[in-house]
């Protein structure tokens, strides 16, 4: 046994040094932003899994949902019955968007990255203004310099999408971290991206918890503004649970305008896989609620190198997880018929990835 954990350290050891050779880099920009060098080849901490992520767990279904307009076809597919904002125009050219579809309240926004919007409203539209923007939306490979390379798999193209409400009349939006139909940890946020911004976050039945940036032995405060919306909000956790069949871990976005419960974004990268939890609260429910051995890297087949590296890796997950118990419930999906086909059909849609990360 013994002899078996130092071959397992040997190999793990060795993977990391291949890791910081071929991935400078992000190490680089790793050790600037935490201030600590990462442990990639075994990660402990959120971020250092969210590092593993980003230069080995190549999974083909982040690409789907790096891509906003693929997400929501995805969407479709699996919550048929959740609203989604309606897209109005697709292309590349924004001289090409018919008037009509300018008219009202509406989003034109780039499909490969954040913050690649404009609203537009009321029949106003300054075309030269959104050319520019668009130009600019075009040219940039989002996710490069954080290493988020699904990012850079998208085509890059432009949408017209309808608002759904604002934020100024009271419109919120529901994070849902989930995984493998598991609801993990949920936040409710209004007056986003504004200086009058606030949020709450909420355990998966909507009971106040700490906030992921909270200290250590921060008190819990409920939140009216949250209480107020607890039933949509369940509803969205519902959903989270059956849109993360078959992913080992995503956050999963959605929007309440007052009236009705859309479906958002999904998110590989929160934060850019940086943020780290400040408290053993959210920390642990975190890393136990993602299992790193539902991946795509260590649920495919690997050969040579890389799979000793893996099956290293798989071994010391497996003592991890007899070693600890969650410190907060993970509230799981029971696995129904309908959660049996949904991970059947993710398994087709996987391709095979012999992957040579470290090869």
């Amino acid at each position: 046994m013994a002899i078996s954990r130092f071959k397992d350290g040997l190999i793990l050891a060795a993977a990391n040094a291949v890791l910081y050779a071929k991935n400078a880099r992000q190490v680089g920009r790793y050790w600037r932003k935490k201030g600590r060098l990462p442990n990639i080849a075994s990660p402990n901490r959120y971020s250092e899994r969210m590092l593993w992520r980003k230069l080995l767990d190549h999974d083909p279904q982040f690409v789907v949902f790096s891509d906003k307009l693929a997400t929501k076809e995805f969407i479709r597919r699996r919550c048929p019955d959740l609203p989604l904002p309606r897209t109005l125009w697709v292309g590349h050219d924004v001289d090409a968007i018919p008037d009509e579809s300018l008219r009202g309240d509406v989003f034109v926004k780039a499909n490969h990255g954040c913050n690649f919007n404009q609203r537009v409203r009321g029949d106003q539209c300054d075309r030269t203004m959104l050319r520019e923007k668009a130009s600019r939306w075009l040219a940039s490979v989002y996710g490069q310099k954080a290493g988020e390379w699904s990012y850079c798999k998208v085509e890059p193209k432009l949408f017209a999408e309808e608002a759904v409400g604002d934020v100024a009349a009271g419109l919120l939006d529901f994070h849902v971290r989930a995984g493998n139909g598991k609801a993990i940890l949920g936040s409710v946020m209004g007056q986003c991206k504004t200086p009058s911004q606030w949020y709450t976050y909420l355990d998966p039945e909507g009971n106040p918890t700490m906030a992921v940036h909270d200290p250590e032995g921060s008190p819990i405060i409920p939140s009216p503004r949250a209480l107020a919306v607890i039933e949509p909000y369940r509803r969205a956790v519902r959903y989270a649970r059956q849109l993360s069949v078959g992913v080992d871990y995503a956050r999963f976005d959605f929007i309440w305008n007052g009236q009705e419960l859309f479906g958002g974004e999904i998110t590989v990268y929160p934060a850019a896989g940086m943020a780290d939890p400040a408290n053993s609260m959210t920390r642990d429910a975190m890393l136990n609620g993602w299992d790193l051995m539902q991946s795509h890297f260590l649920k495919s087949p690997h050969a040579g190198w890389t799979r000793l590296y893996a099956d290293a890796l798989k071994r010391r997950l497996k003592k991890l997880a007899l070693a600890s118990a969650p410190a907060m419930t993970v509230h799981a999906c029971p696995q129904s018929r309908t959660q049996t086909h949904l991970v059947k059909d993710n398994e087709k849609i996987r391709r095979t990835e012999l992957s040579g990360q470290l090869d």
